[in-house]
């Protein structure tokens, strides 16, 4: 499963919303207490981290609608080359009155082009580069090819843009993975030393446990 979806649709979605909750309300409890020195230092610990939260947050969104954007795009671009590739077949269908077997019709689709056009973006791609090629002989093909010449050189580019923008995409999300593990591990030992912090406080002080427990939701 991807970051995207981990840190939309998951369980891990729920941890890491939680998370920063969680340390806002010990922050906003700490704050509450600006008089108190020993505990305004303790506020601007966990304020540092929940800074840093909301710095991933941030990454998190332009990447999550990056990769949702990578997706359209191929999504759009297997589209077009599906129906170039299509239109490609069926006109050598019918200058072949057809026969698949005829050597013209095979130059272009080892295989039928129906197969071709039912797989996958990337697995389309070295057929197409294939009837590309073929294009891409000019005067030695019919003319009714000639003008899938320009459709189809631009069809592949948007693919190989399209696959490049996802992949690029997908791993972003994946470093920004290492980051929230990393933060979840720090948010973590802070709020503990936060904990541990108040129970020392509340000792000195002489109070009760729910001193350190009002800190906490």
């Amino acid at each position: 499963m991807s970051t995207v979806l981990q840190l939309t649709t998951s369980a891990a979605a729920a941890l890491w919303e939680d998370a920063y909750e969680q340390l806002s309300f010990t922050a906003y409890a700490l704050r509450s207490q600006a008089a108190d020195e020993e505990l305004t230092e303790l506020f601007d610990d966990v304020r540092g981290v929940l800074a840093d939260w909301e710095a991933i947050e941030a990454d998190r969104r332009a990447l999550r609608a990056r990769a949702i954007e990578a997706r359209a795009m191929v999504r759009v671009a297997d589209a077009a080359l599906d129906r170039t590739l299509a239109r490609v077949g069926e006109t050598l269908l019918e200058l072949t009155e057809g026969d698949r077997d005829h050597d013209l019709y095979r130059r272009f689709f080892p295989e039928d082009h129906e197969r071709l056009v039912s797989l996958g973006l990337e697995g389309e791609l070295p057929g197409a580069s294939l009837v590309m090629a073929q294009l891409d002989e000019g005067g030695e093909i019919p003319d009714p090819l000639v003008a899938f010449i320009a459709p189809m050189r631009a069809c592949l580019t948007a693919a190989h843009q399209a696959i490049t923008g996802r992949a690029e995409s997908y791993a972003g999300l994946g470093r920004l993975q290492a980051r929230v593990e990393a933060w979840l591990e720090t948010a973590g030992a802070v709020r503990a030393n936060t904990q541990n912090a108040l129970d020392e406080l509340a000792e000195e002080r002489g109070l009760s446990d729910r001193f350190a427990a009002s800190f906490f939701p």
